[in-house]
């Protein structure tokens, strides 16, 4: 059975209203809010008020849901989740967490969670509408102590960066994932769409750029721009980075005429090729992919210089790009990537764990302790503690390199579980003689020679380290010395992609990557070719044979 969470009791502070009880089509908010939860396939409901909790009875039917009352509201999100995780029933497999301010989602939606939680087991399921990611969320009971302890005002969102292998997202044509309402503007907006009974696709970019314009001062900007709402791209790298998720940012710094891209002009680009924000025409995207995709491959920033001068000598650190098809001037386009922290798994509480786990907290790794019993308060310097070695297979990703340091508690049982792992690195702390024996018993107990064979004993770098400060860092060397030597693309490949990579074809006039839907094509001896502008393309059908030699 799966629960939904219905979050209903924020101070509605940017509004100045109560939010559930403002009217949209002669119905509250929160009202359409639990007629698509109650039409879904969810098996209980639990709504959370806080401010003027009464008055919301009074006003909303709730009739067949648990209603509770979160006495903290004002101090965030998280004090709702977890009076609404402590309200569900005990048998809940589930917990969907539902905005009561998203007046649109679609009880399809809900069921199309719940259904790919069941068919493919994932722990965190979010929907995603185009590529951008939305609400509800559906996360799994085994996750629920570990949503018990985010604090501040964020929700379940917390979790995304401490399980990428374990999250799932579920593309759904339902633009309603993406709209909630938090400013009297965008409800007048939204209100004015649907009497004129406009589609939502098109309130999407107003009603997730408005927020962040207006915590910026810039409302009045907005307003006389509204025709062209930008997306605020440094609001979507830190949601990003909060994540753990890969991306790049790309900003124009400098420009000589003619360029549509102007300084500070900026993009961000995700591994799936998805660009949101704007640095210049098709011409330009199609250079900054390219280059975005190496940057994530090799995890170096690198300036972009697009140019139609072809005799600029190559300067050191710049990549150049000679536009056939750009419409002249020169700009140059900062590309900084921005990658996961990469993950540290202890297993152990030894002092040597201990050792490894601050050193790699200052190494800027998220540091996870793995131990029967193990506690946060026990282990301060770890990002996550993990208390269930059957758990341990799922805490490790392509760019997780592990330690077993139990000092022979546990050695067998920890990697019987992680030899065969994707991870990087998979080292034990023991001597020599009690490392043979070790390997031997995984050798009899099934585990694949190849795995055995991998397994690093004595684990780090011969320093001749006595201490357990000097094991960590013998350790914690050898495994700077594994990853830095690894392709960084195998552990992106790992992440699953936001959404489906597009797929691309070359510009035969200047080499560009172009999206096969564009409408820009010529048909020449049978083939279909594509074009990033109508320069190229116009250059083509004067002369196809020159450009196909």
């Amino acid at each position: 059975m799966i629960s939904a969470i219905v979050l209903a009791a924020g101070i509605s502070s940017r509004m100045g209203e109560l939010k559930p009880l403002l009217r949209l089509s002669g119905r509250p908010l929160l009202a359409h809010a639990l007629e698509s939860v109650r039409r879904s396939r969810v098996g209980h409901v639990v709504v959370v008020l806080g401010a003027e909790a009464d008055r919301v009875r009074r006003e909303i039917p709730l009739d067949g849901a648990t209603v509770v009352v979160n006495p903290e509201y004002a101090d965030g999100m998280s004090t709702s989740l977890r009076v609404g995780l402590r309200s569900a029933p005990p048998d809940s497999e589930g917990y969907l967490i539902v905005l009561g301010d998203q007046p649109f989602v679609s009880p399809s939606t809900m069921n199309a969670l719940i259904e790919r939680r069941r068919r493919d087991g994932a722990k965190i399921l979010v929907p995603t509408f185009r590529g951008r990611r939305g609400n509800p969320v559906l996360v799994d009971r085994s996750l629920g102590a570990e949503l018990e302890r985010v604090r501040g005002d964020i929700g379940c969102r917390a979790l995304f960066g401490h399980h990428p292998d374990e999250l799932a997202e579920v593309p759904v044509e339902d633009p309603g994932i993406l709209l909630d309402i938090d400013t009297p503007e965008q409800l007048a907006r939204i209100r004015e769409a649907v009497n004129r009974g406009e589609a939502l696709e098109s309130l999407v970019e107003k009603a997730i750029s408005e927020p962040a314009a207006v915590r910026a001062g810039e409302a009045s900007q907005r307003r006389r721009s509204a025709s062209l709402p930008r997306p605020d791209v440094l609001s979507l790298a830190l949601e990003l980075r909060a994540r753990n998720e890969p991306f790049v940012l790309a900003t124009v710094v400098r420009a000589t005429r003619p360029t549509s891209g102007k300084p500070g002009h900026r993009a961000l680009v995700r591994p799936n090729r998805d660009i949101v924000g704007w640095v210049g025409g098709s011409c330009t995207d199609s250079a900054v992919l390219k280059e975005s995709m190496a940057a994530l491959e090799d995890g170096r920033a690198r300036l972009l210089r697009l140019t139609r001068d072809p005799r600029r000598s190559q300067e050191e650190g710049v990549v150049e790009y000679y536009m056939e098809c750009h419409s002249g001037g020169t700009m140059d386009i900062y590309l900084e990537p921005n990658l996961p922290r990469p993950k540290l798994l202890i297993v152990g509480e030894s002092p040597i764990a201990e050792a490894l786990s601050g050193m790699g907290r200052l190494l800027g790794y998220h540091v996870v302790l793995a131990a029967p019993k193990a506690t946060r308060d026990a282990h301060p310097d770890a990002d996550d503690v993990l208390d269930d070695l059957e758990r341990l297979a799922t805490a490790v990703g392509r760019d997780t390199s592990v330690v077993v340091a139990t000092m022979g508690k546990y050695d067998e049982t920890a990697l019987r579980a992680l030899a065969s792992s994707p991870a990087t690195y998979v080292g034990l702390v023991a001597s020599r003689k009690r490392a043979s024996v070790v390997l031997e018993s995984l050798r009899k107990a099934g585990v694949a020679p190849d795995a055995v064979e991998r397994i690093r004993s004595p684990a780090g770098l011969d320093l001749a380290a006595e201490t357990p400060e000097e094991i960590a860092l013998s350790i914690l060397a050898e495994i700077t010395q594994v990853r830095r030597t690894a392709p960084i693309v195998e552990a992106l490949r790992a992440e699953p992609a936001p959404s489906p990579v597009r797929a691309s074809s070359l510009d035969v006039v200047c080499g560009m990557e172009v999206d096969p839907q564009t409408p820009l094509t010529a048909l020449h001896a049978g083939t279909t070719y594509y074009f990033c502008s109508e320069g190229c393309r116009a250059r083509f059908l004067e002369s196809p044979d020159a450009f196909l030699r």
